[in-house]
């Protein structure tokens, strides 16, 4: 006999740390980091620094410093899964530091073989203290000891500093899509997904399914919502349409048109359109190119139930009820037929 095989030994998997810690973690003091030492701009997601935050920080300097979580005894500055906030204003400095670096390569081959000083160059001094000046940012990190890098509980402190500073949907799509998804493979139903989101991060389940419903959106339209080329309002409105009308609203923006919700209703009419250009194409006996399987024309009742049909597979309202009309047509034929005693 032979010796039977041992079953594979199936190893439980861990157990999922809970979304909130069982004490609230502690809040590090106040570094200056150096911005080589914090993730580049390419591994950031979310949109550019507007005009106005960088002029802010132009005046003032970064007032509210970034967040950053230390998991595990440790801290990776570098790793963009442990900076909780601040994407936007490390972006914002960083064009600061390209925008006097340049300056300052400007005055220097303005004035080569010299020693760069106010007085051999009028005004360096000023320029030059403002590139060291956005050499580094202010940074806080919170110790969670116990957490880990795919415990996505970066997702929950990043929609808690939104909801404390102000609103910021790309940061909370991208979070609380991350939770949803982690909720979802516990095994969860759908308003228990919502419901616990809404225990961690505070936000009202209502204001939970706004934002998620951005998942409707088109692998394209999302990257435009992301990369902050479409709004957030005319992104929830365009998530409403169907594929063929995003399609059409993505090849415009491609072409340049301006994000408005005007747009968004005239992509639905340019689909709509298209939808009716073709909608008889390939059908026999409507498209002029394939009439082999149509009855002859002096057959009315046949074309009739064979136009039924044909229409009845065309998924839109107007086209299924000029099929019922054709249907009780014929019934009524079919009746009146019989009642003659045809």
């Amino acid at each position: 006999m032979s010796p039977r095989k041992k079953a594979p030994v199936v190893e439980a998997p861990a157990p999922q740390l809970p979304l909130l810690p069982e004490s609230p973690p502690a809040l590090g003091e106040l570094v200056m980091v150096v911005l080589d030492r914090l993730p580049p701009d390419a591994e950031l997601a979310g949109p550019a620094p507007t005009p106005a935050l960088i002029e802010s920080i132009r005046r003032w300097g970064v007032l509210e410093p970034l967040l950053v979580r230390a998991v595990g005894g440790g801290l990776d500055y570098r790793n963009p899964a442990t900076l909780v906030a601040g994407r936007r204003r490390l972006k914002a400095v960083r064009v600061l530091q390209a925008h006097y670096r340049a300056q300052l390569q400007k005055i220097s081959a303005a004035h080569p073989d010299t020693v760069l000083n106010d007085d051999t160059a009028p005004g360096y001094r000023a320029v030059y203290e403002r590139f060291v000046a956005f050499q580094r940012v202010p940074v806080r990190a919170i110790s969670d000891p116990e957490g880990s890098l795919t415990d996505n509980r970066d997702a929950v402190l990043a929609v808690l500093t939104n909801a404390v500073r102000h609103d910021n949907p790309v940061t909370d799509f991208i979070a609380l899509a991350k939770l949803l998804d982690q909720l979802t493979r516990q095994g969860l139903t759908e308003k228990q997904c919502l419901s616990e989101a809404s225990l961690a991060t505070g936000m009202p389940t209502g204001t939970i399914k706004q934002r998620l419903r951005l998942l409707g959106l088109s692998a394209e339209l999302q990257e435009d919502f992301l990369a902050g080329r479409l709004g957030y309002t005319v992104a929830l409105h365009a998530s409403r349409l169907g594929v063929d009308s995003q399609a059409v609203l993505s090849d415009l923006l491609d072409k340049g048109e301006p994000a408005t919700l005007e747009l968004v209703k005239r992509a639905k009419r340019e689909a709509v359109r298209e939808l009716q250009a073709g909608l008889f194409d390939g059908l026999p006996g409507l498209d002029p190119s394939n009439p082999a399987a149509a009855p002859e024309r002096d057959d009315l009742e046949s074309r009739a139930r064979f136009l039924a049909e044909q229409l009845a597979d065309i998924k839109m309202p107007i086209m299924q009820e000029a099929a019922g009309v054709l249907r009780d047509l014929l019934a009524t034929l079919e009746e009146e037929r019989h009642g003659s005693g045809d």
